[in-house]
């Protein structure tokens, strides 16, 4: 078998790591992208979130709280018409039933902007991350080189990975107390 043969299977691998990488940003994305970015304040619109009662669901480790959301664009004479029943995840702060908080709905979902809890998602999804993509990058390796590379290496990039992750977890939380600040 030519050279020509030998390199197919290289392509093939190749492009599963492509795919693969692409599918780790995907995942990524679905696990963590709406929710970190509604913690950060940025997206969605605004409103009040008045709370109802608090719980803690099962196997999660932020409380959640049922009660009414108003939309800060609603008029003064439609409350009644434009307020919906929510749910309040990853609440901190005042939990008593009757407590108003500025919240960002996302979906059916509301997020009370949390420096700390964005700061955390960014950790947590680059983790994620980390852990997903570094074999979508060995295997691209590996078919760039056209041979199988040893992966012990990769291991101390997994975490010096993991250690740079929660250093850019902690170096944006400054960032992400003045979005809180500042949001609209």
């Amino acid at each position: 078998m030519g050279r020509t043969g030998r390199t197919w299977w290289w392509r093939v691998l190749g492009g599963l790591a492509v795919l693969w990488l692409a599918g780790g940003l995907i995942v990524v994305w679905l696990l963590f992208g709406m929710r970190f970015a509604a913690l950060t304040g940025i997206p969605g619109p605004t409103g009040t979130f008045v709370v109802s009662g608090c719980y803690e669901g099962f196997e999660e480790t932020d409380i959640s709280c049922a009660g009414t959301y108003l939309p800060s664009s609603a008029p003064s004479g439609s409350e009644a018409t434009a307020a919906r029943s929510l749910v309040l995840h990853s609440s901190s702060g005042e939990l008593r039933p009757g407590t108003r908080h500025d919240v960002r709905r996302v979906g059916d979902v509301v997020f009370a902007p949390s420096p700390l809890g964005a700061s955390e998602y960014l950790t947590f999804a680059g983790w994620t991350a980390v852990t997903v993509g570094l074999p979508g990058h060995w295997l691209l390796t590996s078919a760039r080189r056209g041979k199988l590379r040893d992966g012990e290496a990769y291991v101390f990039v997994w975490l010096f990975s993991l250690i740079g992750v929660i250093a850019l977890g902690i170096l944006a939380l400054p960032v992400f107390w003045f979005l809180t600040l500042f949001q609209g």
